[in-house]
C-alpha cells in the first residue's frame, strides 16, 4: 500500500510527461490511477511553439511564404497582340517602336496549307483566318470510311471510292433526281462556283425524310462564304395532285460526325403514298438551289452584263 501510495505521488509531481507537458494523474479511492493527458489544443499550441523556438517556419509564415511562391509560379496570362502588351507586367516599361512594328508583322503559313491555302497571316489573327479559310478539309460521311480533303477533292474520292451518283446542277433551275434508297447519297456540284452539295434520304418510319447539305468546313456568312437556300419537293408518278414540299436554308458542314436527314433542323418528308405509288414507277425529287444575298446579287449582275447589247456609235461621214 505504501509503495502505490508513492508511485501515486510520483504521477502528481509529474513523473509522466507528454512532449514536455506534465501529465496530471489522479489516484482512485480503490487504487486505480487515472491518467489525464493534456488538450489537443495545448499539445498543437506548444508543438508551434518549440517549432519557431528551434528555427522552423511557423503555419502563419508558411502560408504566406506559399502565397509567394504561387504568385511568382503563375504566368500571367497576356494577349501578345503587341510588344507593349508583352511587356506590361516588367517593373520597367519602356516602350519600342521597333520592336512593335516586328511582332505585329511577323506572319505564319496558314494550319490548311497542305491542302492549298497560300495564305499567310500576322500570328495573333491565326485563329481566326483558320476558322474562316475556305480550304479546310471536309470528311467522307460513309460509317468507316474515314477519308477526309478538300470538297473538290471529295467529289472525286464519292464517285470513284463509293460509286455515288454525280450530277451538275444549274442554279436557279429544278433538276429531278431518282430517290435513293435509305442512306443512300447523290452528289450535286454547283455550276459555276463549283460548291458541292450532298442529298440524302434516311429511313422515317414508313417515309422518308430528305436533306440536302452544303460540303465545307467554313460556310458562315460573316467569313464571306456564298448563301444558298433549296427547294425540295416530290410527287406521286400516277397524280400530280398528291405532292409535298419544303423550302430552307442550305446549311453547311464538313460532315465530320456524319449526316442523317432526319436530325438536320429542316427536311422533306416523303409520305409512303408517294414512294409506293401504285404506277410501280421508282420515286423521284425535285431539287432547286438558289444562290441568296451577295452571292445572288453578283449572279444577277453578272448575268444583266452578258445580256446587255453593245451600244456601236456610228459617225457621220461629212
Amino acid at each position: 500500500m505504501a509503495e502505490q501510495s508513492k508511485r501515486s505521488s510520483q504521477l502528481e509531481s509529474g513523473y509522466h510527461s507528454h512532449r514536455g507537458k506534465n501529465a496530471r494523474a489522479q489516484a482512485m479511492p480503490n487504487g486505480v490511477v487515472k491518467q489525464e493527458l493534456p488538450d489537443v489544443g495545448e499539445v498543437q499550441q506548444e508543438d508551434e511553439q518549440e517549432e519557431q523556438e528551434e528555427g522552423e517556419v511557423s503555419q502563419g509564415s508558411c502560408s504566406r511564404t506559399m502565397v509567394a511562391v504561387e504568385a511568382m509560379e503563375t504566368e500571367p496570362q497576356i494577349n501578345l497582340s503587341s510588344h507593349g502588351q508583352a511587356c506590361g507586367g516588367a517593373a520597367i516599361y519602356s516602350p519600342c517602336v521597333e520592336v512593335d512594328a516586328f511582332v505585329r508583322d511577323a506572319k505564319q503559313p496558314c494550319a490548311h496549307e497542305e491542302f492549298g491555302c497560300e495564305s499567310s497571316v500576322v500570328y495573333f489573327e491565326a485563329a481566326d483566318h483558320r476558322r474562316a479559310c475556305q480550304w479546310a478539309p471536309c470528311w467522307c460521311p460513309d460509317p468507316g470510311c474515314g477519308y477526309f480533303s478538300l470538297p473538290a477533292r471529295l467529289v472525286d474520292h464519292f464517285a470513284a471510292a463509293h460509286s455515288w451518283p454525280v450530277t451538275e446542277v444549274c442554279y436557279g433551275k429544278p433538276h429531278r433526281l431518282a430517290l435513293l434508297p435509305p442512306q443512300g447519297w447523290h452528289v450535286l456540284v454547283g455550276q459555276g462556283d463549283r460548291c458541292v452539295f450532298l442529298l440524302s434520304p434516311c429511313a422515317l418510319g414508313k417515309a422518308a425524310a430528305v436533306a440536302l447539305v452544303c460540303v465545307r468546313a467554313n460556310g458562315g456568312a460573316a467569313e464571306g462564304a456564298p448563301q444558298f437556300r433549296c427547294k425540295l419537293w416530290a410527287e406521286a408518278a400516277s397524280r400530280t395532285e398528291s405532292m409535298t414540299m419544303m423550302m430552307s436554308v442550305v446549311g453547311s458542314s464538313n460532315l465530320s460526325g456524319g449526316f442523317s436527314a432526319a436530325v438536320q433542323d429542316m427536311f422533306l418528308v416523303v409520305p409512303p403514298e408517294i414512294l409506293h405509288d401504285v404506277s410501280g414507277e421508282a420515286p423521284f425529287v425535285m431539287v432547286r438551289i438558289d444562290r441568296t444575298g451577295a452571292a445572288a446579287a453578283a449572279a444577277a449582275a453578272a448575268a444583266a452584263k452578258s445580256t446587255t447589247p453593245t451600244v456601236r456609235s456610228s459617225r457621220r461621214t461629212q
